[in-house]
């Protein structure tokens, strides 16, 4: 997504969080168990009740029917708590604005950089590495965050403003590295189109002014 599109407008919202607290307050009272499909059964048969009910906006149709149309074709598997979720912890998530932060774009970055040093972290920026010709770059570290060289140039100006979009890497579970960027005001960005050579390879990008396309990683405290 990108932020310049208002894609979680308020009746989505609503109609996210109504889900959510319906789904909550069955659960509660022991209607329906914590386990995904079981939480999808309810949601969908949810959804559908709220369409039948006309319970939410016609703008937001289209949003209930692609819910609808997943579920139809995967049912119990289309895990519709994650996607309920996701919608509203990124929703949270976006809320936040780099102008708020005093200093520069490169400062900032750097400050997070340094925050992942403290916690044990190999920062390798760049790394001049040829993944075209040398395959994908195989980490020894435990825990490492890197850049390629071609990803890495021109990516901050002389006034150390950030001015095209950063793709980076991350080896272990991610966690720490999303919260330290986002603590500095930078949202990560899934980055979809690059393939893991491990399962503890992440890869990720940044946009200036958070401008961002794809799915936000969440922070930590925006984890449901």
């Amino acid at each position: 997504m990108s932020k310049e599109e208002n894609i979680y407008p308020a009746d989505l919202i609503n109609m996210i969080l109504g889900g959510l607290i319906a789904l909550k307050s069955e659960q509660q009272i022991g209607s329906v168990n914590r386990s995904p499909g079981s939480e999808t059964l309810f949601l969908g048969k949810w959804l559908k009740r709220a369409k039948k009910q006309r319970h939410y906006p016609k703008s937001i149709s289209d949003n209930i029917d692609d819910f609808l149309a997943l579920y139809t074709q995967k049912g119990r598997n289309a895990d519709l708590t994650s996607s309920f979720y996701q919608i509203y912890n990124e929703y949270q998530t976006i809320k936040i604005n780099a102008d708020d932060f005093p200093n520069s774009p490169k400062q900032r970055f750097d400050t997070a950089m340094d925050l992942l040093k403290k916690k044990s972290w190999s920062i390798s920026l760049p790394i001049a590495h040829d993944d075209i010709a040398d395959g994908p770059y195989q980490s020894n570290k435990d825990k490492e965050l890197f850049v390629l060289k071609k990803d890495w140039d021109d990516v901050f100006d002389d006034q150390n403003k950030f001015i095209k979009p950063l793709s980076l890497s991350v080896v272990s579970t991610p966690q720490e590295a999303i919260d330290s960027l986002y603590s500095q005001g930078f949202i990560l960005a899934k980055d979809e189109s690059r393939t893991n050579i491990k399962s503890s390879y992440h890869h990720y990008t940044l946009f200036p002014d958070n401008k961002y396309q794809g799915r936000a990683a969440i922070p930590s405290q925006y984890k449901n």
